[in-house]
């Protein structure tokens, strides 16, 4: 993007833009009815846009000003700086800082150290800058929420809710459902992103980003485009630029039918979530329940019942178990549970070794699961009790 489309907004704030749209099309009605229809916005909320300065954050910070008085929240946004893609990146910051003091829209920029981050951890660029990321924006959130605390007649105090509203549209839903089913996801990853999740909403889902690019053509609205989305040795964007592409030639709906059966492998997900949660509620037994997530943590569940059920069933209520013990499902893979379902299958009297120093017990026919002070099977071999059963062993 070149710096002379900055110039354009210096004198126009976002009123010049609204009054161009006196009339909404179907498109802008469609994510104004798809922000009430998923109750994403209440009245009184603040909203804080995560605000890149392409044209897709862009767009979603120009619609969500449209709305923001007649469903009647605040509206904020925040810039990111990741401390990779040098001027580019100052570019983008700036650009973005622009947009918002023209538009009226309060702005905050941070910085944040990804390379450094990235190789402290041990992980991916990419991956480190989504969590700092997303730390930043939720550092935010709560600030605005400490800002706009007030107190009612009788005194008593009223903490505004703020939700960040992040720019996935109709596209990027396809594109992560394509990528988690290369990967083999199950039916929670297939379901790709919901239109809500705790304080994160996404009111563009319904919208194509080429509806976007034309909107913002046609309202002379600038942004600007972060090269590496260019990459195609990233997963993501030969998905973006290569698969889908190919897919529309074949049908020119497949954004959308893909993003369909996202929404209908969610309602599958939500319903098999609340059985396995009703299954737990009903039959497992917790020790120690006021040690949740913590060393000693243990909850048990008889199998005999549960083997009459199918292996997606298994899967859900051994994830409902590990829910309720405490230990984050971020490093878990479909593997762990694969492994679990062998072990209740197994001869018994048999252990397995899990993620956050948790194991697995399959005794007198009940799946005992346990937050340890160390991996079992080492801590018996220090011991010299010989090497434990495991059902990957």
């Amino acid at each position: 993007m070149k710096s002379q489309f900055i110039g354009i907004i210096v004198s126009m704030g976002i009123e010049h833009f609204i009054k161009k749209d006196t009339k909404m099309d179907k498109q802008m009605l469609g994510v104004r009815n798809y922000i009430t229809g998923h109750r994403l916005v209440e009245k009184g909320d603040c909203v804080l846009v995560g605000l890149s300065g392409g044209p897709d954050s862009v767009f979603l910070l120009y619609a969500l000003s449209l709305f923001k008085e007649s469903l009647g929240y605040r509206l904020f946004a925040v810039h990111v700086h990741h401390g990779i893609r040098g001027e580019e990146a100052d570019r983008d910051m700036h650009f973005s800082e622009e947009l918002c003091r023209n538009w009226d829209i309060p702005f905050k920029k941070v910085f944040v150290d990804a390379p450094g981050i990235a190789r402290e951890k041990g992980m991916s660029l990419e991956e480190a800058a989504r969590i700092l990321r997303y730390e930043a924006f939720e550092e935010t959130r709560r600030e605005i929420e400490e800002k706009y605390i007030s107190t009612d007649d009788g005194n008593e105090v009223k903490r505004p809710r703020c939700l960040i509203a992040v720019a996935h549209h109709m596209d990027d839903q396809a594109e992560t459902v394509l990528h988690n089913l290369v990967r083999g996801s199950g039916i929670r990853g297939l379901s790709g992103m919901g239109p809500r999740r705790g304080f994160i909403i996404r009111p563009l889902l319904s919208v194509r980003r080429e509806y976007i690019l034309s909107r913002l053509k046609d309202n002379g609205i600038p942004y600007v485009i972060d090269s590496t989305n260019l990459d195609t040795q990233y997963t993501r964007n030969h998905i973006r630029s290569e698969i889908l592409p190919g897919l529309r030639e074949i049908n020119p709906e497949a954004s959308a039918h893909i993003a369909h059966t996202a929404d209908i492998l969610r309602e599958a997900d939500d319903f098999f979530v609340r059985l396995a949660s009703e299954y737990v509620d009903k039959f497992a037994e917790i020790k120690d329940r006021e040690k949740t997530g913590q060393e000693g943590m243990e909850i048990s569940i008889p199998v005999t019942g549960l083997k009459s059920y199918p292996e997606l069933v298994r899967q859900y209520v051994m994830i409902e178990l590990v829910r309720r013990i405490g230990t984050p499902l971020k490093d878990w893979g479909a593997v762990h549970f694969r492994d679990m379902d062998k072990l209740i299958h197994g001869p018994g009297n048999a252990h397995l070794d899990l993620p956050y120093k948790m194991s697995a017990d399959y005794r007198k026919k009940h799946l005992i699961l346990r937050i340890n002070q160390e991996i079992i099977s080492i801590k018996r071999r220090k011991n010299n009790d010989g090497a434990c059963k495991s059902s990957d062993s």
